[in-house]
């Protein structure tokens, strides 16, 4: 489909009575034209966007209206190569969204041009129902679980996350947290939503690696996005995400949060910078959601907490267990003390909930702790290192070729597979000696 045709399509008259916005591109993604529904809809007119291309932008924030809204008209990959699809995106500076039906034109040469109708999805005004004085109790109690009081900092970095934190609960600008699994990410998201004006409202927890992408996309970008009654969405390794939605999610950070929208936090289970660098995170929406970077440390770098965090834990399970545990034994304290907890605050809770279902005292003792954690620490005989082991068969094995040769490097390293530079280096290092012949 060419420029021309647009003067000769007899089809306009039938799209100019349509109440649906409709627009019709050339297979180069340029506006042909679009009747009086799309121009009320959109403010703009045919003659100022007839001839100007629909294209995707990783941000639209940076763009003057116009250009943003035809960025929103764009026509998806599917839509090009010639298959019916339907996509919903954000109207530009605007609460509403659009669902457009792409519907490709096909000719025997192939795409001719493609036919987009819009559908407009009105935010929802609606006062919140009500929420029932037993949900807003358990609310409450499960609030009271999320406390940064119940943290005291024991190191600098401890004290600099709880300040940060703070200082963030104040704001409603996207925040990133990152830290390994079970370092108590999503725990300090909900600290920091308690803490925040929106407390009353929910707390909606997204993971970007589990949920399945079809749902996850209504959840993240139309739902729950436009209720009032999400406070916080947190988002799980968003590098996860399809591109395509990272960029419309930067759109929606890089506004102004207004009354009704939710803050979010995303969180990484490793630096952020290196999913840019491996091309699985958008570099813009690092930054757009990095404008407060919160790094929780693993549990042993902060073993000083240790007491307190245990602390914690036993009153929690004090709601759960028929008698109460009021401490810990002094072995079964050297012992939480002395493990490398690879799973951090999640090991932790997991080893003193299951204690607690043991033990028949007022105490967690020895004996109440899980085998394999009074078992982890080999003794200094057993212990297997593997590099020393390496170096001892390499060793042997070299001296073993330099023997069979009667101490030719060139033939030993023949022998080995090995270059004879490579040779000469690992001969050095375990100070063994040959002959320089090249040849038998």
């Amino acid at each position: 489909m060419n420029e021309s045709m647009s003067d000769t399509f007899r089809w306009q008259g039938f799209f100019q009575k349509a109440e649906q916005p409709v627009l019709l591109l050339n297979r180069q993604r340029r506006v042909l034209f679009v009747n009086r529904a799309w121009e009320a809809c959109t403010g703009l007119t045919l003659a100022e966007v007839k001839g100007r291309a629909c294209r995707r932008r990783s941000s639209t924030a940076s763009l003057e209206r116009d250009e943003a809204i035809l960025a929103a008209c764009a026509p998806p990959a599917d839509a090009l190569a010639g298959r019916p699809c339907k996509v919903r995106r954000r109207v530009p500076q605007s609460a509403n969204w659009w669902e457009i039906q792409f519907l490709p034109l096909m000719g025997s040469a192939g795409l001719l041009g493609i036919l987009g109708s819009i559908h407009v999805l009105v935010a929802p005004k609606e006062t919140p129902p009500a929420v029932p004085e037993r949900l807003m109790a358990l609310r409450d109690r499960h609030a009271a679980r999320h406390r940064l009081d119940d943290l005291e900092p024991h190191s600098p970095a401890m004290e600099r996350l709880l300040e940060q934190a703070r200082l963030a609960a104040q704001t409603r600008i996207a925040i990133t947290i990152v830290g390994e699994p079970g370092a108590g990410k999503q725990w300090l998201a909900r600290a920091i939503h308690n803490l925040g004006d929106r407390r009353q409202r929910n707390f909606a927890c997204l993971d970007a690696e589990r949920i399945p992408p079809a749902l996850l996309a209504d959840l993240l970008f139309y739902p729950i996005a436009q209720r009032q009654a999400i406070g916080t969405i947190y988002l799980r390794e968003p590098s996860y995400l399809p591109r395509e939605w990272q960029a419309r999610l930067v759109e929606v950070l890089q506004r102004a949060p207004g009354p009704d929208e939710p803050r979010y936090i995303v969180s990484h289970h490793s630096d952020p910078r290196r999913e840019v660098q491996a091309g699985r995170l958008l570099e813009e929406l690092h930054c757009a959601a990095s404008a407060v970077t919160i790094v929780v440390p693993p549990l042993r770098e902060r073993l000083a907490d240790l007491p307190r965090l245990i602390d914690v834990f036993l009153k929690r399970s004090h709601e759960l267990q028929v008698h109460a545990v009021n401490g810990i034994g002094s072995e079964a304290g050297n012992v939480l003390r002395t493990h490398p907890w690879p799973g951090n605050l999640r090991d932790l809770q997991d080893v003193l909930t299951e204690a607690c279902r043991h033990t028949k005292s007022e105490r967690i003792e020895l004996a109440d702790l899980p085998f394999y954690l009074k078992q982890s620490t080999l003794p200094a005989e057993r212990r297997l290192p593997l590099d020393t082991l390496l170096e001892q068969v390499e060793r042997r094995l070299i001296e073993l070729a330099l023997k069979l040769t009667q101490g030719n490097q060139t033939r030993a390293a023949e022998l080995l597979d090995i270059w004879r530079p490579r040779l000469m280096r690992r001969m050095e290092k375990f100070g063994l000696k040959g002959t320089e012949e090249q040849g038998a």
